[in-house]
């Protein structure tokens, strides 16, 4: 498949993209010479630079691969829309009570910020639950852009992994966060570059040109965006953008290091803010792959699909767009296409916030102030490279699952984001006396969500979901909070 539809032309355009990531990771890197250097930048990043990185991180290859066939699907539509509520609400919140806290007395992260407040066995705990939940939920990332390596190479899926995977680990081995932050920028302008390309070709290769494709998929339904449905199980329900999902963005944004590292990386709380607040702009990015979605469905409705990829896309509709790269687009564009798809799924973001909360939250002598600073970024170094390793594996364990990679992204996540937040929010705004369960709290949380998301699977429910995954993050968070306030001594003992 390799000559047929991937040239010597695409091959040199994607070698560029490696070429370029790695040489920002070698040409910022600076001193390096401790570990808030390393994983801070100093804090002394620009805020739009960081704001770039936020949005680059928060769409990424599930954006890029997994919203267009929301909308390609048969009976999709723009509803995923509805969840940009959630992001506006959310990061007001945000910035107006949980920045100014981690700034206040220099925070490296949201578990340092609950070791203080809460003792330092739930400070580990929190950050344990991230581990947890930054390889499920960014080990769906790497497989979405492995499918595609799979199918661009015809290499076997673990090579696809390990390259993925492999690319990401030297950059940030190379520059830590500075090298996260400036790829991100670079990868910004990629898929939002990608994603406008794929606009222009479906346009001058359909009848009537792009207001012709708006009206085909107006007139089918494509547009629609509010779901006003009250039933539970459905996915993207105005309800669910309003009242479930800000739950979700608070603790994707405000406790998971994988999104706060980056704002953590500014000069003050001010630029903090204006970062966050500006990667509102990330809804447009959304926005336009919902676009492309529709594009792509209206361009199959007067072509045929290449036969040699039908049957994948019947396997599984997130490989509808990477097809139309392959098939249907020009050698070099579609070398261009596929570096943009890289860059939508890089993992150098939830590398390095891995390896620093792994420094920070366990190391003893990192926390005595005994370990030192050489040795500290050498260990960083060797932490990326650890997972990125677990990350990969976790990748391979998800080879052949048949769901969409949207839902599955965000279902991942919401076994940890419950408890994390919960955990933070009592740090935030709960006397520690009134806090008598904590643990407890967790435990709960975690089983609840389990059991809810998995009711069917456990032979609990006929219907195949009980409940749609962005009530798991409400759930989660109602679990913790209220099992940790419990007025019942459930443990012996607190830290």
């Amino acid at each position: 498949m390799t000559s047929t539809y991937f040239h010597a032309a695409d091959w040199a355009v994607v070698a560029l993209y490696f070429a370029l990531v790695t040489w920002i990771g070698h040409s910022v890197k600076g001193r390096q010479s401790t570990v808030q250097e390393y994983f801070l930048g100093s804090r002394s990043l620009p805020w739009p630079a960081v704001s770039a990185s936020i949005v680059a991180t928060a769409v990424s290859g599930v954006t890029f691969i997994g919203v267009p066939s929301l909308v390609f699907a048969q009976q999709g539509d723009f509803r995923y829309l509805q969840f940009c509520l959630a992001g506006l609400l959310s990061k007001w919140i945000l910035g107006r009570w949980i920045l100014p806290q981690l700034y206040a007395r220099n925070y490296l992260s949201p578990y340092d910020f609950i070791r203080e407040k809460l003792g330092s066995g739930l400070g580990k705990l929190s950050a344990l639950l991230f581990f947890i939940g930054a390889v499920l939920g960014q080990g769906v990332r790497v497989f979405a852009v492995s499918l595609v390596l799979e199918l661009l190479t015809g290499l076997d899926f673990a090579w696809c992994v390990l390259l993925s995977v492999g690319v990401a680990a030297v950059s940030t081995l190379l520059g830590g966060v500075r090298a996260v932050v400036w790829s991100d920028v670079l990868q910004f302008a990629m898929f939002v570059g990608g994603g406008l390309l794929a606009l222009w070709f479906v346009a001058t290769g359909y009848p009537g040109g792009f207001p012709a494709v708006l009206d085909a998929a107006d007139a089918a339904g494509k547009t629609h965006v509010l779901v006003l449905d009250a039933d539970p199980r459905v996915n993207f329900t105005f309800w669910a953008g309003v009242f479930a999902m800000p739950f979700q963005n608070l603790a994707a944004y405000g406790t998971d290091q994988l999104n706060t590292q980056r704002m953590l990386c500014c000069r003050s709380v001010r630029d903090a803010r204006l970062a966050l607040y500006a990667s509102n702009a990330g809804e447009l990015v959304v926005l336009l792959f919902l676009l492309v979605g529709a594009s792509l469905w209206a361009y199959y409705q007067v072509n045929p699909l290449d036969p040699a990829f039908a049957p994948l896309v019947q396997q599984n509709i997130d490989r509808i767009f990477p097809a139309f790269i392959l098939s249907e687009m020009p050698s070099g564009l579609r070398g261009f296409m596929v570096a943009a798809l890289f860059a939508a799924a890089m993992s150098s973001p939830v590398l390095s916030a891995l390896a620093e909360t792994s420094i920070t939250m366990f190391h003893a002598g990192h926390a005595a102030g005994t370990l030192a600073e050489d040795r500290a970024v050498w260990l960083s170094r060797l932490l990326v490279a650890v997972w990125a390793v677990v990350l990969g594996g976790f990748a391979l364990l998800l080879s052949g699952t048949g769901e969409q990679l949207v839902p599955l992204a965000f279902a991942m996540t919401a076994y940890t984001y419950g408890p994390m937040l919960g955990l933070f929010l009592l740090a935030l705004f709960v006397p520690r006396h009134r806090i008598v369960n904590p643990k407890a709290g967790v435990i709960v949380s975690l089983v609840g969500v389990f059991v809810v998301h998995n009711a069917h699977w456990l032979g609990l429910s006929a219907a195949k979901e009980v409940v749609a995954f962005p009530w798991l993050f409400p759930w989660g968070v109602m679990l913790c909070v209220g099992f940790a306030m419990l007025p019942l001594r459930l443990q012996p003992g607190r830290d």
